[in-house]
């Protein structure tokens, strides 16, 4: 089913906009299979997992310095929800990254060699970055 979905997706979302339907509607139904189909796997992982954030979740006056590699740092200052996400992760085993774009999801699972992964973002970058990290089980959300 995933593989008809992806053979089909920039032909339906075509589709979606000729006939004024709204395009997101091929995400939601992609995100939505998949995670549905990785859910039981990512469920019984305990180590190793990881939150991926975007950085538009960051307050504008965030002081968070940006790693080449692990995205932003964040300082915990209680100036934005990512420092009570942050401590909502630790507490279930997470590790999070605040990322700012897509190309960071390839050097982070490079990096720390996750075996699952919840990440946030919007469509475009859930889409193409599900697919991307399609070898272990992933939960995504978009915003």
């Amino acid at each position: 089913m995933l593989f008809t979905l992806y053979l089909f997706y920039s032909p339906a979302k075509w589709i979606c906009k000729a006939f004024r339907i709204r395009e997101t509607l091929v995400d939601d139904i992609l995100i939505d299979v998949r995670n549905a189909v990785a859910y039981d796997d990512f469920r019984h992982v305990k180590d190793k997992k990881i939150l991926l954030l975007p950085q538009c979740l960051r307050h504008p006056n965030c002081k968070a310095r940006c790693d080449p590699i692990h995205g932003y740092e964040c300082k915990r200052c209680g100036l934005c929800d990512i420092s009570r996400i942050s401590e909502a992760a630790d507490r279930c085993n997470f590790q999070v990254f605040v990322i700012p774009g897509g190309s960071f999801v390839k050097k982070i699972f490079n990096e720390y060699k996750p075996e699952a992964c919840l990440g946030v973002a919007c469509y475009n970058e859930l889409s193409e970055n599900m697919q991307a990290v399609s070898f272990i089980p992933v939960q995504v959300f978009f915003f």
